[in-house]
């Protein structure tokens, strides 16, 4: 019966080491056949700055007022467009983009006295992230742009 326990534990890692090997090769797979990636030349963080900008546009409340809503659902389209843009490396439709956002940036600072204190404060939050976020990822850019120039 001493045996039993043995040959119990032997049995079990190797169909965990089956199952790992399943599942790495399925990955691998799922890997290979997934198209290029769209982001291999953006650094690390510029992928993080991009991603906060993702979850902030898909998380963005609604509010009391309507034409702020409004303004705002136009805000979140130019984002995606930013995004789009900078996932594709379009220089022209990201400069685009970013007018658009500026446009709508300044309408939701004129609108935001329409709302009460509690929304007037996470609309701040929200554009304030946002804005930081994509001047963290211009800089970002900029940087990996000056780096792949000097090194040509």
């Amino acid at each position: 019966m001493k045996s039993f326990p043995k040959l119990l534990t032997i049995v079990t890692l190797t169909a965990l080491l089956a199952s790992c090997s399943a599942n790495s090769a399925a990955s691998e797979q799922l890997h290979n056949s997934m198209p290029l990636d769209n982001y291999s030349y953006l650094s690390p963080e510029a992928i993080v700055y991009a991603s906060s900008i993702s979850n902030l546009v898909a998380t963005f409340p609604l509010f009391s007022n309507g034409a702020v809503n409004k303004e705002v659902s136009y805000l979140k389209n130019s984002l995606s467009d930013y995004l789009g843009a900078v996932r594709d490396f379009n220089q022209n439709s990201k400069h685009k983009s970013l007018q658009d956002f500026e446009k709508y940036y300044k309408n939701i600072q004129k609108l935001r006295k329409f709302l009460n204190a509690d929304d007037d404060e996470l609309l701040n939050r929200y554009m304030v992230k946002i804005k930081t976020n994509i001047n963290l990822l211009e800089a970002s850019q900029s940087k990996t742009e000056e780096a792949s120039v000097s090194a040509n």
